[in-house]
């Protein structure tokens, strides 16, 4: 695989990193912490934005609602509902990751619910009795170490300035 070219350089990565402690940090906090100009923080913080490759955005913990049963599914869905059951997905309060795949699997989600039961209904009644799809394995989740959210990029993947 090529190595992708470093668009971004340390100032992003200074910005980035200001953004992850507190996403709500102002725009003139940041530019005194890591010594750059207002606008020009201001500036590179758009162009992340525009970028998509920066998204400041609300993350609501699901345990918080008491959305601890966690089920890692995946599942072989015919071509012919393929898209019609991905836009069921979406719409179902209970899914909150979808993901295309390769091999026998062609659909990962991640479901939570209020309870096992409901789990349990969902994995072995409701998708069961779900026209062209079949579950092909899945994975009860009793802990979330660590999430995308939490994710950064790492220095290297800066240029030097």
């Amino acid at each position: 695989m090529a190595k992708k070219e470093k668009n971004y350089d340390q100032i992003d990565f200074k910005i980035i990193q200001e953004l992850s402690k507190d996403a709500r940090k102002s725009v003139a906090k940041i530019a005194n912490e890591i010594d750059i100009n207002e606008r020009t923080v201001r500036r590179r913080i758009e162009k992340l934005i525009d970028d998509n490759t920066l998204r400041i955005t609300t993350i609501v913990d699901p345990s918080s609602f008491g959305y601890n049963a966690i089920a890692d599914i995946n599942l072989k869905v015919d071509e012919a509902v393929y898209d019609e059951f991905v836009e069921d997905c979406k719409a179902n309060p209970n899914v909150c990751y979808i993901a295309t795949g390769w091999g026998k699997a062609n659909l990962s989600i991640e479901t939570r619910f209020l309870d096992n039961d409901d789990m349990y209904n969902f994995i072995n009644k409701t998708l069961p009795e779900t026209n062209g799809a079949e579950v092909i394995n899945y994975f009860i989740i009793p802990k979330i170490i660590y999430n995308i959210d939490e994710w950064l990029p790492v220095q290297d993947d800066f240029k030097e300035e």
